[in-house]
C-alpha cells in the first residue's frame, strides 16, 4: 500500500497505519534529526516529537509528498529545539554547563546500510559548512530531495537552495583539494 492510499484509510479512521507510516519512515527522521543535533538521545526525542506532530495534524495532511512533509516537521522541530537551547543558554550562568546543551556526542552506532554510510559521509563532509549549505547539501545528497522540495521544506526559494548546495559543494572542493595539497606536501 502505498502513502496515499495508506493517508485515505487514515483520514476513513484506520489509525493503525499511523504505526505503519512512522515504522516506514522513522530511521531517515531520526538520521536527519542525528545529523541536524548531532546528539543520538536528542535525535530520538526529536523523531518521537515529529511524529507526534504528524499524528496531530494527519486529517488536515493533504500534500503528495509524505516524506518530503515528514522532513519539514522534523526540520522545524529540530529548529524549535535549536531555539530552546539557545534560550537555555542565555538563561544560564554557568558558561560549561550551558555549551554542553547542543554538543555532539560520540557516535557508536553501527553502520546497517550502503545508504547509512553515504549519509555519514554526507554529514562528516558538511560539518565545516555554515548550517544552512549543510542541511540543503544532506537533503540532496543525502536523502535525494529535489530542489523544488527542499524549497518548500526550508521555505525557501528554489534559487537559494540551488546557491546553498552550489556554495557548499565548492567550498568542499576547496577544502578537499587543501587537505590533499598538504599531504602531497608532507610526502
Amino acid at each position: 500500500m502505498n502513502d496515499r492510499e495508506m493517508i485515505r484509510e487514515i483520514h476513513r479512521g484506520k489509525r493503525e497505519y499511523l504505526n505503519t507510516i512512522a515504522e516506514k519512515y522513522y530511521d531517515d527522521i531520526f538520521r536527519f534529526c542525528c545529523y541536524q543535533t548531532g546528539n543520538y538521545q536528542e535525535a530520538g526525542d526529536l523523531t518521537q516529537e515529529t511524529f507526534l506532530h504528524f499524528i496531530r495534524s494527519v486529517e488536515h495532511y493533504r500534500c503528495q509528498n509524505l516524506k518530503g512533509y515528514l522532513f519539514t516537521i522534523a526540520r522545524n522541530v529540530c529548529v524549535d529545539y535549536f531555539r530552546s537551547c539557545q534560550r537555555r543558554q542565555e538563561k544560564e550562568t554557568d558558561w560549561k554547563e550551558a555549551a554542553d546543551c547542543c554538543q555532539p556526542e560520540e557516535k557508536t552506532m553501527s553502520i546497517r546500510t550502503c545508504q547509512e554510510e553515504f549519509l555519514i559521509t554526507v554529514e562528516q563532509l558538511t560539518r565545516q559548512l555554515p548550517e544552512m549549505q549543510r542541511e540543503a547539501m544532506i537533503l540532496y545528497y543525502g536523502y535525494g530531495f529535489r530542489y523544488r522540495e527542499i524549497a518548500r521544506m526550508t521555505e525557501t526559494g528554489i534559487a537559494t537552495v540551488k546557491s546553498r548546495i552550489r556554495q557548499g559543494t565548492e567550498k568542499l572542493k576547496k577544502s578537499l583539494d587543501r587537505e590533499t595539497c598538504m599531504e602531497r606536501r608532507s610526502r
